[in-house]
């Protein structure tokens, strides 16, 4: 199942609740497949909130199909090295360091595919941001992966 159907699932669940599906991600580890989800909100995510939010959503992804007898469900909150899946995440985090990784070469850019700096927002469809201090715009719809880098102290 791909994660469209899951954000369609989920989201109106979690919404009401105050929270935001950041990502969605299947993996295998151990001969088990686990869907994890993260789940941000304002202030923050914490354990509880994340055993709670299982509990909703646990008997609706069995009942469609998503998890079944090999399967699991892991709620997370998306960490210091956030996920920035949405046009919202890039405008929300401009001036934070962010990694961004795109599906072919930006046809400006030679055949560059891994960008690393600072998210100054986002214009036209292109996330704007600063590398060495030069400009770069990333189309969104070339984005295959991003998130914030973490620069601690």
């Amino acid at each position: 199942m791909d994660v469209r159907k899951i954000r369609s699932l989920v989201e109106p669940v979690l919404e009401p609740m105050g929270y935001e599906l950041v990502d969605a991600r299947f993996l295998t580890e151990n001969g088990r497949r686990i869907l994890r989800l993260f789940v941000d909100r304002e202030g923050g995510t914490t354990v509880g909130d994340c055993e709670r939010i299982s509990r909703e959503l646990e008997t609706l992804l069995e009942v469609e199909g998503v998890l079944g007898e090999r399967s699991v469900l892991e709620v997370s909150s998306p960490g210091l090295d956030r996920p920035l899946t949405k046009e919202s995440h890039f405008v929300k985090f401009a001036g934070k360091t962010a990694a961004v990784t795109t599906s072919r070469p930006v046809d400006a850019y030679g055949d560059r595919k891994n960008y690393k700096g600072l998210i100054r927002g986002v214009e036209q469809g292109q996330v704007v941001m600063e590398i060495d201090r030069q400009e770069y715009r990333v189309p969104l719809d070339l984005i295959e992966k991003a998130h914030l880098v973490f620069e601690g102290r």
